[in-house]
């Protein structure tokens, strides 16, 4: 990888701080529909959404609950889906300015030209694989704390190993690929897309490293609003080689797209790969949040069965879809429940996820239980909301 997705050359750019995040969606999409000069049936039009939708998420009666409305009102209006969640969203607690920290760390790793370690010291492979194992144990945890924390280092000592030995060594070339993908996945989700293409785009794809590169560009150039995008890359890279990470990535992609058969085939074909727990719960968590995507609320639910035995960042996921379910049936004291135990299964990952924030709005405006009331309010004062 090498270019962008329009074929132009990669270009990292500065942080972006200054987006205030509590602000909804439906507000920001009605001050971009003013400011472009489109009416609401032709935003209707280029969105393939309803007036009726539109209308209800600008009034504050609807929310926004799953990517493929966001990337439809975004493409709608010709805009980034960021300029409707409003991230990057400024640090609030403690946690949060730690990992805002390492983005800016990333930043300096991306923008440094050429080798980024001397070859002088002696490669250290325990290192590297408990470095790795770290970064792994992190992102199944859904903890994006101890992610900040350690892939700075795997990325100077991936770096290292790769000067000290070469890039044809299968071992550093996968743990780097491991470290850019992490790196440019923690930076997708912090909002800072374009410094994460810029990192992946450095990382050079290996056999059998599960095709962590493939399966990140995946999911951020369906972040970045372009899912059409991503299920076509999806499929080239599928040509290749066929983990169960990518074929998730492909079945959100296509679904978030809205070619529900696809994603269905590629989920499908997930199943049949699965070779452990961890591949069951990412795979549970695509199919529930592809059903997410066509308002088959009932289908999400469905999927909750083995939601306790899952790693906290899978069962994190698996919660926040729960919780919009119960939220569309009207069910606001078990959504209420259910987003609580998203946030106390991966608490920083998903006070920073844009959908979460929206929910958290959505149950504060609709909820008339007293106890509920006072969840939520602490909630959001965790999130560093009004």
């Amino acid at each position: 990888m090498s270019t962008e997705p329009d074929g132009h050359a990669s270009t990292p750019v500065t942080l972006e701080t200054d987006r205030e995040g509590d602000v909804p969606i439906g507000h920001r999409l009605a001050q971009w529909r003013e400011r472009r000069g489109i009416e609401v049936t032709d935003l209707a039009r280029h969105s393939g959404l309803t007036e009726h939708l539109i209308v209800g998420v600008e009034a504050g009666r609807d929310w926004v609950d799953h990517h493929r409305v966001l990337c439809s009102l975004a493409d709608g209006l010709h805009l980034d889906p960021l300029d409707l969640t409003g991230q990057p969203y400024a640090p609030y607690g403690e946690h949060h300015a730690t990992v805002r920290a390492a983005a800016w760390h990333l930043r300096r790793h991306a923008l440094r030209p050429g080798p980024h370690t001397s070859a002088d010291r002696e490669w250290e492979p325990t290192r590297l694989r408990s470095a790795g194992e770290e970064v792994r144990d992190a992102q199944a945890a859904g903890d994006e704390y101890a992610l900040a924390l350690v892939l700075p280092e795997l990325l100077e000592v991936a770096d290292h190993a790769v000067s000290a030995r070469g890039g044809d060594h299968r071992e550093i070339v996968t743990a780097r690929n491991l470290a850019y993908a992490s790196a440019a996945g923690l930076l997708r989700r912090l909002g800072y897309r374009d410094l994460a293409w810029s990192l992946l785009h450095r990382a050079r794809p290996a056999a059998a490293d599960g095709q962590v590169v493939e399966t990140e560009e995946v999911r951020l150039l369906t972040s970045m609003g372009m899912p059409g995008v991503a299920a076509d890359r999806a499929e080239r890279h599928l040509a290749a080689e066929r983990s169960v990470g990518l074929l998730c990535a492909a079945a959100f992609a296509h679904a978030t797209a809205g070619q529900r058969l696809h994603a269905e085939q590629r989920l499908d074909e997930a199943d049949g790969r699965i070779a452990g727990e961890a591949d069951k719960a990412e795979v549970a968590a695509a199919r529930a949040g592809s059903a997410m995507q066509f308002g088959a609320w009932e289908q999400v639910l469905e999927t909750q069965g083995a939601v306790a035995s899952m790693p906290p960042g899978r069962r994190a996921d698996m919660l926040l879809l729960a919780a919009g379910a119960w939220a569309r049936g009207g069910e606001i004291g078990r959504a209420v429940e259910r987003l609580a135990a998203a946030e106390e299964a991966a608490a920083l990952y998903i006070r920073l996820d844009p959908l979460a924030r929206e929910l958290l709005r959505a149950l504060r405006a609709r909820d008339r239980d007293a106890a509920d009331a006072r969840v939520l309010a602490r909630m959001a004062g965790r999130f560093g909301m009004k």
